[in-house]
């Protein structure tokens, strides 16, 4: 033990001696954090979270690759390796010193941002900091892996360099880091699921914005955890302690084993694209928590008033004020301001009885009919006619909840949607039979559909 707590100690006094390791760690973290602060106007609601979620990932990148696959080759490249060769020592306390040092300097970073969001923007703590900071440490961990097979494959910092900027750049910029996922063209995000930085980011954001546990995003967890155990068996086994032992170029083919379980994560979720799904949620929830200033509008109060001139300040998706012919600058209430001179807001609408799996028309073809699609664009379009919520009846119950579900949680752009359940049913007979058989068929609906009972006597005794 004595061996690695001595070479930490050197290794975290050395890491703080160099300037890259400053820049990348710190200093280039902390400009990205106040420039896409400033840019997305993160004092204007919830859009903090995903600022800080974007600058945690770039300070991960700069920490692994440069932090650990850069200075690693430069170290044998100084012959400063060469020094531990003689000493003895294994390669394996070398490599978990270099991985205990990424962590102790990347924690005051982590620190640092998300005590600036709080302060200077308002973010609110996470809901589960310890799956946070549990979720940061395994990417910084798999990341220096990653950088580190790097190192052990290259011959010099020249090609060092030129690699680690190859793979810091698709990171960089196809992982949903700087630019979201929801930008990118369908096959440009499928190409990103197989990108390691990319499950950094979908379990930042679902931990960060949406409370979820490490349980809830055990894909990327076990990708992470399993390219950190293989890039540390390769770098002792690629170990080298002198710069004039040289690798084939076919040793850099070692790097792909590193990457194999987000080759496999990736290819289940070019198939599920739940991270896909993930991120258009997590972009509409940014939109509901902004604070908007609708100005200069007619508006019906609902308890009868109707100011002429007002305006409606509206925070995280709710209400938080209305102006009557006094409307505040939008810098003052910190707001996106929506024009809205000559139009007219009003309460949202409810409608209590609606049938939302019937079609609009008479079909010639019911073959061709879709519910499920058809009760999307169903509740899409009360939406866009001020119906906010609504409560449907006689619904296929399955069909049912699984669109609400879609709407509800946000996947699908809609109206709020109830519903009641499915309507009940006689079968057979006409007139007076079918009454004598409605309390049987009631019965039998009930059983279906609710108690999920057998529906006959004869089904109750087969499965006596």
């Amino acid at each position: 033990m004595k061996p690695y707590l001595a070479l930490i100690r050197n290794d975290v006094r050395l890491a703080y001696r160099q300037k890259t390791v400053i820049f990348f760690n710190y200093l280039m973290p902390l400009m990205f954090f106040f420039l896409f602060a400033q840019v997305n106007h993160a004092e204007r609601g919830g859009v903090i979270s995903q600022v800080v979620t974007m600058v945690l990932v770039i300070g991960i990148l700069g920490n692994g690759l440069f932090g650990a696959g850069l200075r690693a080759v430069q170290d044998r490249e100084n012959n400063i390796l060469r020094r531990y060769k003689v000493a003895p020592i294994s390669p394996l306390p070398l490599l978990v010193a270099s991985t205990v040092t990424g962590l102790l300097v990347y924690i005051p970073l982590l620190a640092i941002i998300l005590t600036l969001a709080h302060f200077q923007y308002g973010m609110v703590f996470p809901v589960n900091p310890i799956a946070l900071v549990a979720f940061v440490l395994l990417g910084v961990v798999a990341i220096r892996s990653i950088g580190l097979i790097i190192s052990s494959v290259v011959n010099s910092v020249a090609e060092s360099n030129i690699l680690i900027q190859v793979v810091y750049m698709s990171m960089l910029f196809l992982s949903g880091t700087t630019f979201p996922l929801t930008m990118f063209p369908g096959w440009l995000k499928i190409v990103s699921q197989f990108i390691p930085a990319t499950h950094v980011v979908s379990g930042l954001q679902n931990i960060l914005m949406e409370g979820e546990s490490l349980a809830a995003n055990w894909q990327s967890v076990a990708a992470l955890a399993m390219t950190t155990v293989i890039g540390l068996l390769l770098c002792v086994k690629l170990f080298r302690w002198e710069k004039e032992e040289k690798m084939r170029p076919t040793a850099k083919l070692w790097i792909l084993a590193v990457l194999v379980p987000f080759a496999v994560v990736g290819a289940w979720q070019a198939h599920a694209q739940d991270n896909v799904r993930k991120s258009k949620l997590v972009d509409r929830q940014i939109s509901r928590t902004r604070t908007y200033l609708i100005r200069n509008a007619r508006i019906f109060i609902g308890d009868g008033r109707v100011i002429e001139n007002g305006g409606v300040l509206v925070k995280n998706g709710k209400i938080a004020e209305v102006y009557d012919g006094n409307i505040p600058d939008e810098k003052s209430v910190n707001a996106d301001p929506i024009e809205a001179a000559g139009k007219t807001i009003l309460p949202g609408l409810i409608d209590s009885h609606i049938h939302l799996a019937s079609p609009a028309g008479f079909l010639e073809d019911w073959s061709k009919y879709d519910a499920g699609k058809s009760m999307a664009r169903a509740l899409a379009a009360y939406l866009y006619c001020g119906v906010t919520a609504v409560k449907s009846v006689g619904d296929p119950l399955e069909g049912a909840l699984s669109i609400r579900a879609l709407v509800n949680s946000g996947e699908k752009l809609g109206t709020e949607f109830f519903t009641v359940g499915p309507l009940f049913t006689t079968a057979g007979g006409h007139g007076t039979e079918i009454m004598r058989s409605l309390p049987e068929n009631i019965r039998a609906s009930v059983n279906a559909q609710f108690l999920r009972l057998p529906q006959t006597a004869a089904d109750a005794q087969s499965r006596r």
